[in-house]
């Protein structure tokens, strides 16, 4: 009698125990969906003692319950992060384009700076102040 007793006890708080487990993986996972990147480290270290606790079976079908809620979430993350890099790639383009023409700008005025400088530009005036006779080679 006592021993049915103990065991009848033993599956009752076996039985509480799962149940109240069950409620406590629920509740990770779902801290686990919301929580920032900082804070859901600590949470699956807990979630991973949690883990511990639990028979083979449970445990088994808890991470299979993470996994299938995270991977929901790891495709829509998924799919903004690719959007986002598409972003980033189409705006480092553009600036690469803009430092390329602000680049070919420069050469170009230091072109035409140092021309006028080597007296080469002017329509036939040059930086002295003569201007050359260019008709039949004559001065």
């Amino acid at each position: 009698m006592k021993t049915l007793r103990l065991i009848a006890t033993l599956m009752l708080f076996g039985s509480l125990t799962l149940g109240m487990a069950e409620a406590t993986i629920d509740e990770q996972i779902s801290a686990i969906q919301s929580a920032t990147p900082e804070e859901r480290v600590t949470l699956v270290n807990e979630f991973k003692e949690t883990l511990s606790a639990l028979s083979t079976e449970e445990r088994t079908e808890a991470i299979t319950q993470l996994r299938s809620t995270m991977s929901e979430d790891g495709e829509a993350l998924q799919t903004q992060t690719q959007t986002k890099m598409r972003i980033r790639s189409r705006e480092n383009q553009a600036e690469q384009t803009e430092d390329m023409q602000m680049s070919q700008q420069m050469q170009q005025k230091q072109a035409g700076t140092q021309a006028m400088q080597e007296g080469q530009i002017g329509a036939g005036t040059p930086l002295d102040g003569h201007t050359p006779n260019r008709f039949m080679g004559k001065k």
